[in-house]
């Protein structure tokens, strides 16, 4: 099972961890998504979510950094979920946004 929380995604039974951000509705063809970006630069987001939806586009040659994301569409069993922690994680930012502009 796969827990969407604040700062990252946790595979329940694997025990993998995550640290990520997420992405709503990013998409030029206006496709509704949740994309999860991986913070880190490790393969952690593939430990946790698997070869489901995971790409990488680093170019080993030239891309020093390396870093994965995870784009889940309405049709995916996973983006009620996620799109749950993403609107939630939104809210939360732009009060926070809001409050420090306000002082």
């Amino acid at each position: 099972m796969i827990k969407f929380n604040k700062h990252n995604v946790t595979n329940t039974e694997t025990k993998a961890k995550a640290r990520v951000h997420y992405s709503t509705d990013n998409r030029t063809d206006g496709r509704d998504c949740v994309t999860i970006y991986h913070k880190d630069y490790s393969n952690a987001l593939y430990d946790v979510m698997g070869s489901e939806g995971y790409v990488n586009d680093t170019d080993t040659m030239t891309d020093y950094f390396e870093t994965g994301r995870v784009t889940l569409f309405a049709n995916h069993p996973l983006y009620a979920a996620a799109r749950k922690r993403a609107e939630a994680n939104k809210i939360a930012d732009d009060a926070r946004f809001a409050k420090k502009m306000a002082a």
